[in-house]
């Protein structure tokens, strides 16, 4: 196993239970001075011992370990991908090396298989989590085997996990499930999701977005058998839905709990009701958060009073004297996510959605929170309220070919009294600006923790390190397409911001960045690093020792 090498646990450690014992002793510190994320050290050491455990061959006397050391053992096992290695796959199927784990989480493990989640939960009936997500291994069998006899079982994740089936859910049943995820699972249909509601009464969380198999009978079903149990529900990207307004109109009215509902891409623009602008409606008594997004209403649907919050998609286009009536008779509405697109490049539809812009921010601002506006051009009228009427804007998102730079450049130039100063993400992507408005951004958007500046010529060093001295919560950067973008600036990042997602595509970042990312940034999860021909752009070697630095498992 090729894993870093420690010669201090060496010289200390030579025996299994030698290195059981520190194991031991990392897992107890880190107990001890409570959550990782606030003490950097002591979640290094954590790692540091786990490194030195899987440094040597596994002895069977690691499946007699404290259940919370062999947890973070398999967990460190999947994220690291060494599951298909012998002794790791030995271990891990051992007979005891399972027994009372609570929960087991596989996240995009290409070596989990059907046999190690049957070894695992043989001697095991006490799991209460089960998380498998895009384990294109994973069958049915080795679902029907974990989840067998779990009668313990409170929540469980089937993500992305394309190849399942109705079969996968014939063994779930357990009083205490309270939480169900099957996104992305395309092969499972509405009778699958009958049967599971059936055997599983107390389900108050459901995640079905992206079932492309599912009928409108699933609404009906969910609303006939947890309805009044039921508290959150998300139904994003459906695909096979003949009527889902009457559906979700049945859903709603029979689920009196419901406070959190996602409908994102709900309504086709095809349907009749669309086309011929019915207006919908969405009942709820506790109904607080709604997901529109992607749903493009000439008239905006009926709400129930109790909204709190709303994601919604305008094109300006809208009725927008009954769409501000509607989101203005909403007494406890507090927080807009508001997304303005064009959906056709005419002139038109440029004035619609700046027009929209100014009629709604005045009289909504302050309730807008989040903003996201893709159109070709934006006009000084509407951006200038983005910057002076938006109190409480946290996040800011502009796709834009044409606007005025200089009142970017005074909105994040306030200082940090200035609303810039209260945005935790910034995105913004092919826009033509100058160094001014760059270095404005990095001086006075300090809270930043999310930043795109995507296919953007003005990025280079300057601004990447301006950025790493003022930034220092910054954990998502996406600098794809930023060609003077070198080692230099990113190295600044680097040791300066706890990165955790990094897209360097098409920069003249080279091996040593990775390096640098290797050795400061123990909590990355995500870099994007191939050349937009699809070649690689970084060495074999230097990935594998980002790989290997790093905690979590890193998506490449």
């Amino acid at each position: 196993m090729k894993i870093l090498k420690f010669e201090t646990f060496n010289i200390l450690f030579e025996s299994a239970s030698g290195w059981a014992t520190i194991l031991i002793f990392g897992l107890c510190i880190s107990k001890y001075y409570g959550t990782w994320s606030q003490f950097f050290m002591v979640k290094s050491l954590l790692n540091l011992c786990l490194s030195a455990v899987c440094q040597h061959e596994l002895n069977q006397e690691l499946s007699f370990i404290p259940v919370e050391c062999r947890q973070k053992l398999l967990e460190f096992f999947c994220s690291h991908d060494q599951l298909s290695a012998s002794d790791c796959s030995n271990l891990v199927c051992s007979k005891y090396f399972g027994c009372n784990i609570p929960s087991l989480t596989f996240y995009l493990s290409a070596e989990l298989t059907d046999d190690m989640l049957g070894q695992l939960t043989t001697n095991n009936k006490y799991v209460e989590k089960i998380t498998l997500v895009d384990c294109p291994n994973v069958t049915d069998l080795g679902t029907l085997a974990v989840t067998r006899g779990q009668l313990l079982l409170r929540q469980l994740e089937l993500r992305a996990m394309h190849q399942l089936t109705d079969e996968c859910l014939e063994n779930v049943y357990s009083p205490y499930l309270y939480s169900v995820d099957l996104s992305g699972c395309g092969k499972i249909t509405s009778t699958g999701i009958r049967n599971l509601i059936m055997n599983n009464k107390n389900i108050r969380c459901l995640y079905l977005n992206t079932c492309r198999s599912l009928d409108d009978q699933v609404l009906y079903d969910i609303a006939e058998h947890v309805g009044e149990r039921l508290h959150v529900l998300e139904l994003d990207f459906p695909t096979s839905l003949a009527d889902p307004a009457a559906a979700l109109h049945y859903l709603s009215s029979k689920c009196p709990n419901l406070s959190q509902l996602s409908l994102a891409r709900f309504f086709h623009e095809s349907l009749e009701d669309v086309e011929n602008n019915v207006q919908f409606v969405i009942d709820g008594v506790n109904l607080r958060d709604l997901d529109l997004y992607g749903n493009f209403f000439q008239l905006m649907p009926q709400l129930p009073p109790t909204v709190q919050s709303i994601r919604l998609s305008v094109s300006g286009e809208e009725d927008s004297e009954q769409l501000l009536a509607t989101l203005m008779d909403q007494p406890f509405l507090s927080c807009i996510n508001l997304i303005v697109s064009v959906r056709e490049a005419n002139i038109q539809a440029v004035d619609n959605a700046n027009r929209l812009l100014c009629t709604i921010i005045p009289l909504l601002g302050p309730k807008i929170i989040k903003l996201q506006i893709s159109v070709p051009r934006l006009f000084d009228e509407p951006l200038r309220l983005v910057t002076e009427s938006l109190p409480n804007l946290t996040h800011l998102s502009l796709e834009i070919n044409h606007l005025n730079t200089n009142i970017l450049q005074k909105y994040f130039a306030g200082g940090s009294k200035s609303n810039a100063s209260k945005l935790k993400c910034l995105k913004i992507c092919r826009m033509r600006m100058t160094y001014r408005v760059l270095f404005a951004i990095a001086r006075g958007a300090r809270n930043l923790t999310d930043l795109e500046t995507s296919h953007m010529p003005s990025v280079d060093d300057r601004f990447l390190c301006l950025l790493g001295g003022n930034c220092r919560q910054l954990r998502c950067l996406n600098i794809n397409g930023c060609r003077l973008a070198t080692d230099k600036g990113l190295s600044v990042l680097a040791r300066r911001c706890p990165l955790r997602e990094v897209r360097i595509r098409g920069t003249a970042c080279t091996d040593k960045s990775i390096y640098t990312l290797a050795q400061f940034c123990p909590e990355l999860e995500w870099i994007s690093y191939a050349d937009y021909s699809g070649r690689p752009k970084f060495s074999d070697a230097a990935l594998q020792c980002l790989r290997d630095s790093c905690i979590q498992k890193v998506i490449c």
